[in-house]
């Protein structure tokens, strides 16, 4: 085997590689799987979370506010807002709303 022959091998399995992680990064931002980075300024993302494809439910804080929010490819809409750090009145928003996005995924 020659030189020529192996730095072709092995160029074939590094497009291979990294072909392969390409389509992995891009599965894992179609279906909403990469994790949202959290900033420490005044508008904090607490989570992110993919209800159907292309349709996520975020928990944002803002100045020690809470905010539900939904945002789907037309747009974004407030679900609910919550003022300190009791956040079980968001538990009922969120499930409501799944309820009604599943229901519309439905027909």
């Amino acid at each position: 085997m020659d030189v020529f022959e192996l730095i072709v091998k092995m160029a074939g399995a590094l497009a291979l590689i990294l072909g392969l992680m390409f389509l992995v990064a891009f599965i894992l931002r179609r279906f909403g799987l990469v994790a949202q980075g959290a900033s420490k300024g005044l508008i904090e993302v607490i989570e992110n979370r993919a209800i159907l494809p292309k349709r996520h439910i975020s928990l944002v804080r803002v100045a020690g506010s809470y905010f539900l929010i939904g945002s789907t490819e037309q747009g974004i809409t407030l679900l609910g807002s919550m003022k300190g750090e009791n956040l079980e009145g968001f538990n009922q928003v969120l499930s409501r709303e799944v309820e009604k996005a599943q229901k519309m995924e439905a027909s």
